[in-house]
Order: structure tokens, then sequence, then C-alpha cells
């Protein structure tokens, strides 16, 4: 308990992003897994990238917390900060495939022309639409709350 009261604004928004990034995973698993129009449509490494992001995410919070001295110190700031640099990136990568894969989708569901709209917008389809979408504000929520908190500080200074 006493190294969470040593979490400064920059690793509670790290911790936010991991939590964001899980839970895109899973909005996405439960998108593919649902009856609807994305249904059993994976897009290639989603799953594996977003939970090496969130991990990325952690280890860098967990890591912010070790007190060093020296050259160490350096090198656990640098290790760091690669962390959370790479994770934001895997996450924008993430959000551009998903949003590549399912923009004619998208498309089809949303403006499709007045004759076939009342078959394409079921409510099954809407909803897989919908939960894309969820999915893709969670990834960019998450990537733009890793590129902030790399911008912080992860430890509260000591006075």
């Amino acid at each position: 308990m006493n190294i969470v009261k040593k979490f400064s604004v920059g690793a509670w928004i790290t911790l936010a992003a991991a939590v964001l990034a899980l839970a895109s995973v899973i909005v996405y698993a439960v998108n593919i897994g649902s009856a609807g129009y994305f249904q059993n449509a994976a897009v290639t490494n989603i799953i594996p990238l977003c939970a090496l992001a969130a991990a990325a995410l952690a280890a860098a919070v967990v890591l912010g917390q070790v007190k060093l001295s020296g050259p160490a110190f350096t090198a656990m700031e640098l290790v760091t900060g690669v962390l959370q640099v790479c994770a934001p990136v895997l996450l924008t990568l993430c959000l551009a495939s998903l949003a590549a894969a399912r923009a004619e989708g998208l498309g089809f569901i949303y403006f499709s022309n007045a004759d076939v709209i009342l078959e394409v917008q079921t409510p099954a389809n809407l909803a897989s639409a919908a939960g894309t979408i969820a999915n893709m504000a969670c990834l960019g929520a998450a990537a733009l709350a890793g590129i902030v908190g790399a911008f912080c500080g992860l430890r509260k200074k000591e006075r």
C-alpha cells in the first residue's frame, strides 16, 4: 500500500491506459464472438498486440517505482521510457488495423441505400457495429492516455 502512495499522476494515467487496453481486448473478443456482421471476423494480431501494450504499460509503472541510483537508475529510466513510448504505438497500430478491417462493414451497415437498409440494419448487425465502434473508442482512449502518461513521471518526487 505504501507503493501506491508514491504513484504520480503519470503512473495513474499509465495504469488507466493499461486498463483501457485490456478493456479493448475484452470488447473485441465479445464483438467477434457475438452474432452480427462482424461475427468470427478476426483481425490479425489485435489481441496479442493489445495484451503486449497493456503489459508494457504495467511494467513501466512497476519499474518506475523501483528506487535505484547511478547507472542502474539511468538504465531503468531508459527502459521505462521505451515501454511508455512503444505501448501507445502498438495501440495505435491496433486501432489502425481494426479501422481498416472494419471500415467497409461499418459503411455497409450505416450507409446502405434505401433498398437494402432494412435488411442490413438488423439488431444483430447494429449491435456488432456498435461493439466495433466501442472497441475503436477504447483503443483510441488507451493510446491517448498512454501518450499523455509518457510525458509524466511515474514516481512522485521525494522531498
